[in-house]
Formats: C-alpha cells, structure tokens, sequence
C-alpha cells in the first residue's frame, strides 16, 4: 500500500484534545507519524502527497444505529447505497441493526449477515461494517436470545432495535447475561401501550391537529424501569435516540449516581420539534416521534454537558410508497446518513456545542461505548479519517442522497459542512473531487 501523507490539515483529535495544524504519514494501514507543524514531516519516496489546505482531518464518524435493509428489503436500500451514502458522509463504520429478515437472533445468520454486508458494500474494504444481535428471539420481546453465541459471533451489543424489552424479566435477564459478556444493551425506550397507534408527540399541537399522541411518559417509564433493574443486574444501558427532558434527567441522574449508563440522540431531536408536524408532512414522522420545544431544548443541554454521549444518523430508509399515505398510516423513518455530520455541525456553527464535542459525539465516544477500533488519532491506531470543509454550504435535497431512500425531515434546510475526503485503512475511499467530476459526467 501506497505511503499517504496528509499536509496542513488541521488535526482534531477528541480523544487526545489535539487541535493543531499539521501533518499526518499513513503507511500499511496505521498512522505512522503525526506533526503539530505543518509541512514538517517528510514525504517517503513514493508517497501519495496531499495538501488538506487547513481543512479539519478527523477520526473517521462511527454511525452507530443504522438499519441496513438487507437482507429482507433491497428496495429501500442494499448493501452498495448504504456503503456510498456513509462514506460520501465522512462515516468509516457503521453498526446495523437486527432488524433484518430474517432476524439476527442466530449466530449463523449474524456471521452471514456480517460476510454479506463487508463483501456487498464493501469488496474493497471500503466500509466497516458491524452488527447488534437481537436481545429477545424474533425481536418479540418474551424470549432472550442465545447471547453468548452471538457475541462469539461478533455481535457489538444487543437490542431490539425498534422495539422495546418490554417484559421486565427478561430485560432482567438481558441486562444480567450481556454484564457477564462486557456487551451493552442498547434499549429504544417507548412503554409499547402508551405508544400504541400513537401518531406525534402527545400535546397541544396533536390535540389541534386531531392526531393520536405518544406521551413523553413513554420514554420515562421505559428508562425508570430499566435502571431499577441495572441496579439489579450491573452491567452497560444504553438508551438510544433519547428525545424526552424526563429521560435526559432520568439519565443524568443515573451517571451521577455511578451507573453505567450512555446514551445517543439524532439530529431531529436536536433541531426540530413538533411544530414542524403542522402540515402533516409524513417526512416528519419520525420513531420516536419529534417532541416539543422544551424537550428539544433539554436535548441540546444534555449534547452540551455531556449526559448525551453520541449523535448517531438514526438511518431508518423507508421507500416513497410508504411515505407517500396520510399521515397516521405512513411508516416512520427517513434517510438519516447523508445529512448526519452536516447537522451535527450546525449545532457549532450556531454556537451550542465546541467544535472538538461534536467529534466527540460523532467518533470518539461512539467507538469507547461499542469497545471500536477507531475514534483516535494517533501513532499506531487505525488510518480511518474524514477531511471536512467546515465552511462550504450545500442545501439538502433527498434527490440527490446516494441512498435509496431521499425522504428526510431537513429538505430544502441550508447547511455547511462537506466531506472531501474518506479514508478506511489508509486506503482513500471517497474523494469529493472526483466524486463531483463524475456526477457532472465529466469522467
């Protein structure tokens, strides 16, 4: 493999706090040297010379909830779009959810899952793909799946995906196995009654707008009920898309408290809230559902002093067809990769979040909560790397997303934030120059 050297690049680093202009030598996979001066080191003979101009270079994002459709629905996205819409979006690794069909309640079918996903999307290594097991059998919430199988098989934490554990015994037992495996229980925190048929958030707009609420109750009682448990148990909670005040408390309490516990959010949850539902617009319907503006507010609180750990894209592609009904009748989800680092940076650029926290979110802490390689920056560790134009604006159009899916809640949203550069092992896997000159024809 070709030397890459990386000049006058501005070096962030959460995980060490480094933010530096300088340079960084990549060699066999691994990053060989780093510079806090820029143009200091040495080009080898031979190397691959780029001159990164001062733009941002960075541990490359791990997305660490996405649903891949595959395999069980091509037609909202395959291997290919997933692996094209991450890396055009900075993201060096992705974690899929179980979600699939056939379930990944099997060890065998997680290892095929696995091999399918890394030689589909990416032949050339050009992705990093890993997989949650599914914490109950069928993802039906009564019996726990054979954990330790799937953790052999390379499962990075278990969940029902978008389902809650909602039989406390066996979120018991869940909690209690996946403690003795070191695995996290990744838990989408939603009492399934109070959800039931629930349309948006449970408010003064639902009552206007004559749509079925879900109470933020839902998500409270989920969460109070699990950390009961955890005291039970011990082991690793996380709650993933958080989107409530009531569980960001629930959570901060608990971290203070010495419980294991973490927790991500999405941009949704952190930009908009129930207001934007007015127009009945199914691009809106989200699962959980989009909150009110108190709620939002204590989402970006909690992104700020650290109670939320992780900005994941929360990918869950749903075809036009099925966005296309009334809106009670549409599935919720939109198409959550391409507009991830995007909208986490706005959280930067309008001044409520430093610029070194937002990576934090997006690869550090993600990688330390799911024991990745990955989310560093420094000599030795893995070559993955994103290069980031903090500055250039571009404006949201589904239409143009490399995934299949273009229903998202921000179309038409000016925002700043372009990758140039994607590197997975060293090896450059997306390049927004060439990417462009393709786009247009022009190679």
């Amino acid at each position: 493999m070709t030397d890459v050297l990386i000049q006058n690049a501005r070096l962030m680093d959460p995980s060490s706090q480094r933010d530096s202009l300088g340079d960084c030598l990549i060699r066999d996979g691994r990053i060989l040297e780093l510079s806090d001066q820029p143009n200091t080191i040495k080009a080898p003979k031979g190397a691959e010379v780029i001159n990164a101009n001062g733009h941002v270079l960075t541990p490359g994002i791990i997305d660490m909830r996405v649903q891949s459709c595959h395999p069980g629905a091509a037609h909202r996205e395959t291997p290919k779009s997933l692996a094209a819409a991450a890396i055009k979006s900075g993201i060096t690794s992705i974690i899929c959810l179980p979600n699939t069909y056939p379930v990944l309640d099997d060890p065998e079918m997680l290892i095929s899952q696995c091999r399918m996903m890394n030689g589909l999307a990416s032949p050339n290594k050009d992705l990093r793909v890993y997989s949650y097991g599914a914490a109950t059998v069928g993802l039906k919430g009564e019996a726990m799946a054979e954990l330790g199988l799937l953790a052999e098989a390379g499962a990075v934490g278990f969940t029902d995906a978008i389902h809650s554990v909602a039989n406390s015994l066996t979120m018991r037992r869940v909690l209690s196995y996946a403690s003795m495996l070191g695995r996290p229980v990744i838990q989408h925190a939603e009492d399934p009654m109070l959800a039931e048929n629930g349309e948006m958030h449970e408010g003064e707009h639902s009552t206007r707008l004559g749509l079925r609420g879900i109470p933020d109750a839902a998500e409270a009682i989920i969460i109070s009920r699990d950390l009961s448990l955890l005291r039970l148990t011990g082991g690793h909670y996380h709650v993933a898309h958080i989107a409530t005040a009531k569980g960001i408390a629930l959570i901060r309490a608990a971290k203070a408290e010495g419980l294991k516990v973490t927790c991500d959010t999405a941009p949704p949850y952190a930009l908009l809230n129930d207001i934007a539902v007015r127009d009945y617009d199914t691009r809106f319907r989200l699962s959980p559902p989009l909150r009110s503006e108190a709620d939002r507010q204590a989402v970006l609180e909690g992104l700020a002093d650290g109670t939320i750990d992780a900005m994941a894209s929360d990918h869950s592609p749903q075809d036009r067809d099925v966005k296309s009904l009334p809106f009670g009748l549409a599935e919720t989800g939109y198409s959550g990769l391409e507009t991830l680092l995007s909208m986490t940076l706005s959280l930067w650029h309008g001044g409520y979040l430093p610029l070194m926290r937002v990576f934090a979110l997006l690869s550090h802490n993600p990688s330390q909560i799911l024991h990745l390689d990955g989310g560093k920056m420094a000599v030795g560790s893995t070559a993955d790397l994103t290069l980031i134009d903090l500055d250039r604006g571009w404006q949201v159009r589904g239409a143009d997303f490399a995934s299949l899916s273009v229903s998202t809640p921000f179309e038409g949203a000016p925002t700043q934030g372009v990758v140039l550069g994607t590197w997975i092992g060293g090896k450059r896997v997306y390049d927004a120059a060439t990417a462009h000159q393709t786009a247009n024809g022009t190679r």
